[in-house]
């Protein structure tokens, strides 16, 4: 896509996020599946319910502006979750995994969240008020779910992952 003008800097944009909510709809139930602790799954699980409330929203504003939904691939997105199930195969169930988990959730929550603000941000700018309130309900919600990782990783997470030690995988040879 050619990037002439804002309004093409903001659509895509809205591909970028489309695309992130997409990969994220794959990924979660992974992180979910992974975590140890019962309030971190429980986290994953409302993010992955959010991910299809913000494809929704996506999708609305795609309609109002005319044009049919689209994903423009973009590796931030991918690096992180490769990174997670790099993760999820290299350390055992346990508080150490979890805490990596969390801090891999908290790079995604942070990449959304700054695209989402700079998305609604154009729109204001473009006069796309409506598309703007739909794009900062979804950096309000993002900006909430980093900060239960947060509070997840600091009352729990993070001191009983102090007493793991993670036991390397070995590979068999046949």
């Amino acid at each position: 896509m050619l990037l002439g003008t804002l309004s093409d800097l903001f659509e895509r944009g809205l591909e970028f996020a489309y695309d992130c909510e997409q990969q994220l709809l794959q990924e979660l139930p992974k992180m979910e599946q992974a975590a140890e602790s019962g309030e971190l799954k429980g986290a994953f699980a409302q993010q992955l319910d959010a991910a299809r409330q913000h494809l929704e929203r996506l999708e609305q504003i795609f309609a109002k502006l005319e044009r049919a939904p689209a994903a423009e691939h973009k590796d931030p997105i991918r690096t992180i979750t490769s990174e997670t199930e790099a993760m999820i195969g290299h350390i055992d169930h346990s508080a150490l995994l979890d805490a990596a988990l969390i801090v891999l959730g908290k790079q995604l929550a942070h990449y959304k969240m700054a695209l989402y603000e700079s998305l609604g941000s154009f729109a204001r700018v473009l006069s796309l008020g409506e598309l703007a309130a739909l794009l900062e309900q979804t950096l309000a919600e993002e900006s909430v779910a980093e900060q239960r990782l947060t509070q997840i990783a600091e009352t729990s997470v993070n001191r009983d992952a102090l007493t793991v030690r993670n036991t390397p995988h070995m590979l068999t040879l046949l």
